[in-house]
């Protein structure tokens, strides 16, 4: 069962007792029409809360309980109180690390230390925990979702990798005997790897890795629903040709109108659709698009990089553009990402369809033909591109110098619907010089109103692109293009 749905019509509310209130939650009325779903677990669990909150909100009422699950045994102590009066559609569990832990002196609570610590619970000892766990889940009538324990990096100061995949097989044993979907977040964070943990050795996860396991944990969720018959709304969008997989996320390769197309789809959409319409280098430095699938983005690419933005190139655009709104029902205001060469055919296509734009993102671009490949400025331009760039436009030499229809000479249908731009680039770039290409446009679109933000890498080159940390040019993009706000002191 797919886990994107859109147009959910949620069930007639339940009267219910109160319900546990998960770390960080804002309240919510007592009674909502949407299906209720608890998530139960450890640390791990808490910092993806929200997050699944956020990518289900008007979908499912999502909750955490108001503390750390901690280990096997504190879950049999507590789990009355945690399940509360709330009548459960869906339950998400687990427990695993704290079990699976080292700590000092026999405590199963305090320090960590696998050397001369004592483990929590032994395999034998967690299952049978466990298993009283989920009987006692069962009782409930909610549908149960197990969430594999996620991986233990190496060097981590409590704990041995490799634990980890022992207690998940038993765990798997139990959840299968039981009839229990299983979500393996375990194998979901192990494709990001490394970059996603706090730290070396650490077993906690970034901000992003966090977002990342709760896209994982809402399609879980969200399936659950759907089979139980809980919610209602039409069969998931699907897309034609090849599926891969891209760091964790389906990807899928076809043709529109001739030329070659991507499309990496989040495990559960954001509200609205939003999409990032990435133009050139697919794949280079994808921190930004991570980051934005994770929020429930799509991440789109039409390969027209031999174009150079001309208007043939504008017109593919045009094509994929309705595909994907009228077929998929894509947001009607995409967000247009475009590195060096990219610059050209998403400023060329926002001046024709500037209602069509939500913002601009765009790094090291290239925003002047003459500059590059032309290298008629300071760079020195590429001398087989220029030529393909003239076949292209159907200009001669003398023609392209004359061509007034470059990103810098067609900015105001911009100005005038009020698209916000983000630059960038590096101060010591000589292949895109900044001064012929960013500084120029700049210039222009302050001088007509047009909101423009530019960060400088100083004494950066050409590459790399983008930004180690994402999060300006995230935080850019869901200020223009969502209704969610970027959180502060990030």
């Amino acid at each position: 069962m797919a886990a994107e749905i859109q147009g959910t019509q949620p069930r007639a509310p339940r009267a219910t007792g109160a319900l546990p209130r998960g770390r960080g939650e804002k309240a919510l009325p007592p009674a909502t029409r949407a299906p209720r779903a608890l998530i139960i677990g450890d640390s791990i669990a808490i910092g993806y809360t929200e997050p699944v909150r956020e990518l289900l909100k008007g979908r499912a009422d999502v909750r955490g309980i108001p503390e750390n699950a901690g280990h096997t045994g504190l879950g049999l102590e507590k789990l009355d109180g945690w399940l509360g009066g709330g009548d459960w559609d869906v339950i998400h569990f687990n427990w695993g690390l704290w079990d699976l832990a080292y700590r000092p002196g026999g405590s199963k609570v305090q320090g960590l230390d696998k050397v001369n610590g004592i483990q929590t619970w032994s395999p034998g000892e967690y299952e049978r925990n466990l298993r009283e766990l989920v009987k006692r889940l069962k009782a409930t009538k909610a549908k149960l979702v197990w969430a594999a324990t996620t991986p233990v990096p190496e060097g981590e100061p409590g704990r041995f990798k490799g634990d980890e995949v022992k207690y998940n097989a038993i765990a798997e044993k139990i959840m299968k005997e039981n009839g229990v979907a299983i979500d393996d977040l375990y194998s979901h964070a192990l494709r990001r790897g490394e970059e996603i943990h706090k730290a070396p050795g650490d077993a906690h996860f970034t901000e992003e890795g966090y977002r990342y396991l709760a896209q994982q944990a809402a399609a879980s969720i969200l399936e659950a629903i759907e089979t139980s018959g809980e919610t209602q709304g039409p069969p998931p969008s699907s897309f034609p040709g090849e599926k891969g997989m891209w760091f964790g996320y389906d990807h899928y390769g076809f043709t529109v109108d001739g030329r070659s197309c991507l499309v990496v789809a989040p495990k559960v959409a954001a509200a609205g659709k939003p999409w990032i319409w990435r133009a050139q280098f697919f794949g280079h430095e994808p921190q930004t698009d991570l980051a934005l699938l994770s929020r429930g983005f799509h991440l789109v690419y039409m390969d027209v990089a031999d174009l150079y933005g001309c208007p043939r190139a504008v017109a593919h655009w045009n094509a994929f553009y309705a595909y994907l709104t009228e077929k998929h029902g894509f947001a009607k205001k995409a967000v247009l990402e475009g590195m060096s060469r990219g610059g050209l055919i998403i400023y060329n296509w926002a001046a024709t369809n500037p209602d069509k734009v939500a913002c601009v993102y765009a790094d090291a671009p290239v925003c002047d033909i003459k500059s590059w490949p032309g290298g008629k400025g300071r760079g020195p331009g590429s001398p087989p591109d220029w030529q393909a760039c003239l076949q292209a436009y159907g200009l001669t030499e003398e023609g392209a110098l004359a061509y007034d229809k470059n990103p810098i000479d067609n900015l105001e249908p911009l100005a005038k619907a009020r698209v916000a731009l983000l630059h960038v680039c590096g101060g010591a770039d000589e292949v895109v010089p900044v001064e012929e290409n960013t500084a120029v446009l700049q210039e222009r679109y302050k001088k007509i109103g047009g909101r423009i933000e530019v960060i400088i890498k100083e004494g950066g080159g050409h590459h790399p692109h983008s930004l180690k940390d994402p999060a300006p040019i995230v935080d850019f993009i869901l200020k223009h293009a969502t209704s969610e706000r970027p959180e502060a002191g990030r």
